[in-house]
């Protein structure tokens, strides 16, 4: 009698350790199914989901950097997905980025005239480094980092 008991008791425990298990299991499949976020792409890393503005931090001309004075550094550069932009200087415009957004172009419609080249040095959710390359007739190499306001 004591034997069986002992049986029962060993074979009811197996029984609770499968049945824990597999409640266990099942909770943790039953998880919500949460997706994951896309990856923004190069124009809304850029211009937000509407606009994004970039405050500038540095600038570098010919690998000098420059000081920026109290003034300077309250410039600021707003980009909008319409492919706009506005700058704290009035110019205004519109914009061009390539398709591996290795090269920004800038076409000045007030405040200025032309077409400004920049090579994308770097572009993330808040930082933004830009280099200058040519208004069309000069060669320059002027690095402007900014950052996201």
């Amino acid at each position: 009698m004591a034997l069986q008991f002992i049986k029962l008791l060993f074979k009811t425990k197996v029984i609770i350790c499968i049945s824990l298990i597999t409640c266990l299991l099942g909770v943790s499949a039953c998880g919500d199914d949460v997706p994951e976020p896309q990856p923004k792409s190069k124009a809304e890393l850029f211009a937000g989901a509407s606009l994004k503005t970039w405050g500038i931090e540095k600038l570098v001309v010919n690998d000098t950097l420059i000081q920026l004075t109290a003034d300077q550094l309250l410039y600021a550069k707003t980009y909008k997905r319409d492919s706009s932009f506005v700058d704290t200087d009035g110019l205004q415009g519109s914009w061009n980025l390539d398709a591996n957004a290795s090269t920004l172009k800038e076409t000045l419609k007030l405040g200025g005239s032309g077409t400004l080249t920049y090579k994308v040095e770097s572009l993330s959710e808040t930082a933004l480094q830009l280099r200058l390359i040519s208004d069309g007739t000069n060669t320059f190499n002027t690095l402007y980092q900014f950052r996201a306001k």
